[in-house]
């Protein structure tokens, strides 16, 4: 297989996941596009050296490498669009179940990225703490205490929002 089609089956495989990643770090739609594109123009050069078993895990540490590039060159407006997003979001969905996503969304984007990025690589994509380790470029041990740390804040805002044993 040449590297195109390559390339195609593993967008075809792992563009989904990559977004819900990407969408979970930056909690914003456009970026999370911007993200997927950027991620697989980085690996077409490499598409077929990655290998089948790990691949998801690569194209999510290369999506969240993006994402810190991307990060660091536009702070400041990132905070701006977000804390224009969720003004919107609370003007056109007043309703409670919506507000308490809202809340918890924030909570989400509250947390340290490595936290942030360890607990939706564990929760969203389902992947062992060995390969949340190799995505991150941590310990198995530190990407273990990274999913319980951010576990533990979500379950503090969850009862900060006035509804402790609600499902």
């Amino acid at each position: 297989m040449g590297k195109s089609g390559r390339l195609e089956e593993l967008y075809r495989r792992h563009a989904q996941a990559v977004f819900r990643f990407a969408y979970g770090l930056s909690r914003n739609r456009s970026q999370a596009e911007d993200i997927v594109a950027e991620v697989f123009v980085r690996v077409l050069t490499r598409a077929d050296r990655i290998e089948s078993a790990t691949a998801r895990a690569y194209l999510l540490a290369v999506a969240r490498n993006v994402f810190l590039d991307e990060r660091r060159g536009a702070a400041r407006d990132a905070k701006l669009i977000m804390a224009m997003e969720r003004n919107e979001a609370e003007v056109r969905h007043p309703a409670d179940d919506r507000a308490r996503i809202a809340h918890m969304l924030e909570a989400l984007g509250a947390l340290p990225e490595g936290e942030r990025a360890a607990l939706l690589l564990r929760l969203d994509h389902a992947l062992p703490y060995e390969e949340i380790a190799r995505a991150l470029g941590i310990s198995t041990a530190a990407a273990k205490v990274r999913v319980h740390r951010a576990r533990l804040k979500l379950v503090v805002a969850r009862k900060s929002g006035g509804w402790d044993d609600e499902g």
